[in-house]
């Protein structure tokens, strides 16, 4: 299929959704009760347990049902969480905690510095399999701990007393506290055997602003404010649901019957037409996350340099985000723009005319072994739902009409494609998103490094870990951000990506709810919504 042929299709496919979105959001249906909320959500969180959470479906709830040391505010600005304050020594190794003596789990127990250092020694060893585990490693011994080398009693916390914990670092790290508002850094109760004191409502045992009071599957999540939270004055909802909706025009629909409060995403068919009749509720804002395609670079045809950067050089991407049509930014680099710190990196041949990175491409493609008559047979996994079929169809025509390769698209339902992550048989390119976890460059070059759980494509270079390794200990801004940029330059040069676009987000949220702040983190905790009362 010709590019020009199926961007006319899908144009046309796009357009006749449009017309879904005639009547008034706010007219549509009855009003949600004062003190409800309830969250369009994507999907359904695979676990509830902090330290094997790892999309952003289940960090949504986390988030609601549990709170670290640091949290964020509505902004996405970093705040006193279950620490009410905190020293950090002139060396920036040490960090002294001091915990708020009526912060309380949801059985009314008090949290104390002993259940964060419970947290990290199971999130570091290595029977956990953390994937998130990784964001602890500026704690002191913790690579001897994760690699099975050290006990988890010599990992860099130290409950000085109930309420003081003091975190001991190998190197400063400029993003530490913004780790520890995550998930992986959340406290545990007890000593985690319990694995129903995750998941079943009738046993679970948290520490945030609501607790679990209903999760089955195929039903919505459901959270009640907590009788025991430290600042349960100020949380001024009773519950929230948590609605799984994979159709995002289903969701829409939800929305404008007033069955839905706020949505995880706005339809790509109904997006303009939502910005032009209801421009109070659609909120759309840059984020920090990037939508990229992984190669398989453990076996031919994909460990080829070469072939990988032939690929990258013929997606247009600009001609992808206007299909699209959400705003999202076309992606020449890893990091997005405008993160702080960040000096950034960018492909060189990004100014060049379409004309010639076709030339360009199919010389490296001939140079690879690769013809008319030899063409080059890959297979592109991605999952159902949102906008990846789309991607998948253009790409891969792309591919075809830039240089002959001949694609295979394999669909799969969401668990079952993070099930094939690790079975590389089954794919040789593969659709994912990253979406930063703090604001930091090191959030987006971290995930490659050869040590990573999030490495996807296997990507191994000595230099670029040798580079991020020097920026995380780097105390001076400037030069961090110097050693940052020369890693991504390495990353991008060596294409065990192709970085497509940088995402915005995009929800729709009723006049009446109150406290959903646009933020580059695209997290909005419950605690701070509201209902305008009528």
């Amino acid at each position: 299929m010709k590019i020009a042929f199926l961007i006319s299709l899908l144009a046309c496919g796009l357009g006749l959704g449009l017309t879904s979105c005639a009547e008034s959001a706010s007219d549509s249906g009855p009003a949600s009760s004062g003190s409800v909320i309830r969250r369009g959500n994507i999907e359904d969180p695979m676990t509830l347990d902090p330290v094997a959470a790892e999309d952003v479906h289940t960090f949504n709830i986390l988030i609601d049902i549990y709170e670290g040391l640091v949290a964020e505010n509505a902004s996405g600005q970093l705040v006193p969480g279950v620490a009410k304050s905190w020293t950090i020594s002139d060396d920036g190794l040490t960090y002294t905690f001091h915990l708020r003596s009526d912060a309380r789990w949801s059985s009314g127990e008090p949290v104390t510095s002993h259940d964060f250092v419970r947290a990290f020694r199971r999130a570091a060893v290595p029977a956990t399999l953390s994937t998130y585990a990784n964001l602890l490693a500026p704690l002191e011994n913790f690579d001897r701990v994760k690699s099975g080398g050290a006990t988890d009693d010599t990992l860099g916390v130290i409950a000085t007393d109930s309420l003081t914990l003091t975190i001991q670092l190998g190197n400063p790290s400029a993003h530490l506290l913004s780790v520890l508002a995550m998930p992986i850094a959340f406290p545990l109760y007890g000593d985690g055997s319990n694995r129903a004191q995750f998941e079943d409502p009738e046993q679970f045992i948290g520490n945030g602003a609501f607790v679990l009071t209903q999760r089955d599957i195929g039903s919505p999540v459901i959270l009640a404010r907590s009788d025991n939270y430290w600042d349960r004055e100020s949380v001024n909802v009773e519950t929230i649901e948590y609605v799984a909706i994979v159709n995002e025009a289903a969701e829409f629909d939800m929305y404008r019957t007033g069955e839905l409060d706020i949505t995880g995403t706005i339809p790509t068919s109904d997006i303009d037409r939502a910005k032009e009749y209801y421009p109070t509720e659609a909120r759309i804002a840059p984020s920090l996350a990037l939508y990229y395609l992984a190669f398989d670079l453990t076996e031919p045809p994909l460990n080829n340099v070469l072939i990988r950067k032939s690929l990258s050089m013929t997606i247009d991407r600009e001609t992808l985000a206007n299909i699209l049509g959400r705003g999202e930014q076309p992606a020449y680099s890893v990091v997005p723009p405008g993160v702080a710190n960040h000096s950034g990196a960018e492909y060189s041949w990004r100014t060049e005319g379409k004309i010639e990175l076709v030339k360009h491409a199919r010389e490296l493609y001939r140079r690879a072994g690769y013809s008319a008559e030899n063409p080059l047979k890959l297979k592109i996994l991605y999952d159902a739902g949102g906008v990846h079929e789309t991607i998948a169809l253009v790409v891969s025509s792309m591919w075809q009409d830039s240089l002959g390769v001949v694609v295979e698209l394999d669909k799969r339902e969401w668990k079952y494609f993070l099930d094939t992550r690790d079975n590389r048989e089954e794919w040789q390119v593969m659709r994912f998103s990253w979406f930063g976890d703090y604001n930091d460059p090191s959030t987006f070059t971290d995930i490659f490094r050869s040590d990573s759980a999030q490495n996807l494509a296997k990507y191994s270079s000595i230099q670029y870990d040798d580079l991020t390794d020097a920026a995380a200990s780097e105390t001076n801004f400037e030069t961090r951000a110097d050693l940052l940029a020369s890693a991504e330059n390495i990353l991008i040069n060596d294409y065990p990506i192709v970085p497509l676009y940088f995402y915005v987000s995009k929800h729709m949220v009723k006049p009446d709810v109150l406290g959903f702040e646009d933020n580059i983190l695209d997290r909005h905790p419950s605690k701070y919504l509201n209902r305008q009362q009528p």
